[in-house]
This record gives structure tokens, C-alpha cells and sequence, in this order.
């Protein structure tokens, strides 16, 4: 299992689409009854954009957001200036 990026330009971000992400995101979170190491991180980009990160685990459980938003399979990021927006507040301790 690999960590997924979705980016988001800065129009889509004015538009409001973090929040409609973050949303989504939420309810399957909840569906999945709330795995540790499932999290949606986001860290701003260049030109008003931002990355959202999704960990490996919703690969598992989140599948279906994978491909419904186009998510592209990536690195672990790093951890500077990363922000968690959905999961567990200890998720840094247990970053596959």
C-alpha cells in the first residue's frame, strides 16, 4: 500500500473544495469505524493550491474516494508543514 496525493489549485481551494473533501472524507473515516493510521493531511502548495495527502491505509478502507477524486500514488511526505484535517491527533506515531 502506498500514501495517494489529490492537489488542488488554488481556484478549486477558493471554491471551497477542501471542505467538500474533507466531508467525504469524514464519512468514510466513520464507516471504517476510524482506523488509526487512516488520516487525510493537507500542506499548501505553490500559486494558492494544496496538496491533500491520504495515508496508505484508505486504500483499504477508502478506496472508492481513491479513485472517484483521481488520487496518484506518492511518497510518504515529509512531516514539515503538513496539518492533519481528518483521524487520529497521535497519527504522526504511527506514519507507515
Amino acid at each position: 500500500m502506498s500514501w495517494h496525493i489529490l492537489t488542488l489549485s488554488a481556484a478549486q481551494v477558493a471554491a471551497g473544495k477542501v471542505a467538500e473533501y474533507r466531508e467525504a472524507f469524514e464519512k468514510a473515516f466513520t464507516a471504517a469505524r476510524g482506523p488509526r493510521t487512516m488520516a487525510l493531511f493537507q500542506r499548501e502548495s505553490d500559486g494558492g493550491g494544496l496538496d491533500l495527502y491520504l495515508t496508505p491505509e484508505c486504500g483499504q478502507y477508502a478506496s472508492d474516494l481513491l479513485q472517484q477524486w483521481t488520487c496518484s500514488p506518492c511518497d510518504r511526505p515529509s512531516l514539515v508543514g503538513l496539518h492533519l484535517l481528518v483521524g487520529h491527533s497521535e497519527i504522526t506515531y504511527y506514519l507507515p
